[in-house]
């Protein structure tokens, strides 16, 4: 399954720019990425899984979030499309096409925090997935 992380905007230089490559090239050791950085986000066509990042959406621990991984690369689901929003949120055309809304806190985050955040929770997932000792 390939991990497709669709920010809106591109992510600013500095610490979180660092943040989002180590935690990029951690997550490239188990699955494949792509980033998609538009300045308008728009729903991707390719056939897959479809998950925005809400504050309304719903809230998993981090061992239920990663079985929600699991039981997609276990159905065969090719692509999962990760959706974060910029400081206006996420357009209509993407909310209306996705599969799930998933909240990381019922707090409102910088949403270029956000896309770091999101980024742990993924490789934090992978290795409950594999039983790796990072989630303790």
């Amino acid at each position: 399954m390939k991990l497709v992380f669709c920010f809106t905007g591109k992510t600013h230089q500095g610490p979180v720019r660092e943040s989002m490559e180590d935690y990029f090239t951690r997550i490239r050791r188990y699955v494949p990425v792509e980033v998609i950085e538009p300045k308008t986000l728009r729903p991707q066509t390719r056939e897959g899984r479809h998950i925005i990042l809400v504050p309304d959406g719903s809230t998993l621990s981090s061992e239920g979030f990663a079985r929600l991984l699991e039981r997609y690369q276990i159905s065969g689901t090719k692509h999962l499309f990760l959706y974060t929003g910029g400081p206006e949120g996420i357009a209509p055309a993407v909310i209306e096409n996705a599969d799930m809304s998933l909240s990381l806190s019922s707090m409102t985050f910088n949403h270029q925090l956000v896309r770091v955040m999101l980024l742990e929770q993924v490789y934090r997932a992978l290795t409950i997935i594999r039983g790796e000792p990072y989630h303790k």
